[in-house]
């Protein structure tokens, strides 16, 4: 179904999963995946994260449900292809790498204390139920706060609010929900304004998240409308992320 082997084993992996139970314990598809692979594989992401509730008691009953049956309890009992190879589970969430088909894939789901999450919503590609799109935008407004600054990253969670920024406005509810745990305005407008001004840096992000260069030209118009949500300068672009005329 996807391009990129590795995006069809995630998606083996979300087939695997019990998808009523992520459904009645509130822990929905997330991070960086969901929009990678609900928009176009726009970039190559290597694991699979869910978002799970706590104040609506989601993640204390996802704790007792594994609490009975073991991490095993996670998954259907029809692929005998995936293998638990190590698994964690704590306050900050549950931390599982599974194998199939011989492919390591991290598997978090994370214990989500600073939001409520809306209800799920369901792309016609995803067995499990994923985040809408307003709580993508605030997890993502969350993430680049908190790592922003580290280089390592390479700005992923700015460019995926550029590609959600295409398909969505960057609702005050969003913004709101970010903020009621801290703020995430200002870094995304220190965030947005380093991209901007090291166009190297931006190549060597793109490079490095397998973004082809088609698409280049997609992540700075992103980029440029959320820059204008906040009153900033649009990007100066070098020749591979202008759009071409032909």
């Amino acid at each position: 179904m996807f391009k990129l082997d590795h995006h069809n084993s995630i998606l083996e992996v979300l087939q695997s999963l019990d998808s009523k139970l992520l459904i009645d314990c509130q822990a929905y598809f997330g991070g960086g995946s969901l929009p990678a692979l609900d928009m176009g594989e726009y970039r190559w992401s290597k694991d699979i994260d869910f978002i799970c509730s706590v104040p609506s008691q989601g993640y204390k009953k996802l704790r007792t449900h594994l609490y009975q049956v073991g991490n095993k309890g996670l998954f259907l009992n029809e692929n005998s292809l995936l293998t638990i190879r190590r698994a964690t589970t704590d306050q900050y969430g549950v931390q599982l790498l599974v194998e199939i088909n011989q492919v390591p894939i991290k598997l978090e789901i994370i214990a989500e204390v600073r939001f409520e999450l809306d209800e799920p919503r369901f792309p016609s590609w995803s067995p499990v139920p994923c985040l809408s799109l307003n709580d993508c935008l605030t997890s993502k407004l969350l993430a680049n706060a908190d790592r922003y600054l580290d280089r390592s990253v390479e700005s992923r969670d700015l460019i995926d609010l550029a590609v959600l920024r295409l398909h969505t406005e960057l609702s005050q509810r969003a913004i709101a929900k970010a903020e009621n745990a801290y703020e995430v305005i200002r870094p995304l407008g220190d965030a947005i304004q380093f991209f901007q001004a090291h166009s190297d840096y931006r190549q060597q992000c793109f490079e490095s998240l397998q973004i082809g260069r088609d698409f280049w030209p997609d992540v700075i118009d992103g980029l440029d409308l959320l820059s204008a949500d906040l009153k900033l300068s649009p990007t100066t672009r070098t020749y591979w992320e202008e759009r071409s005329p032909f």
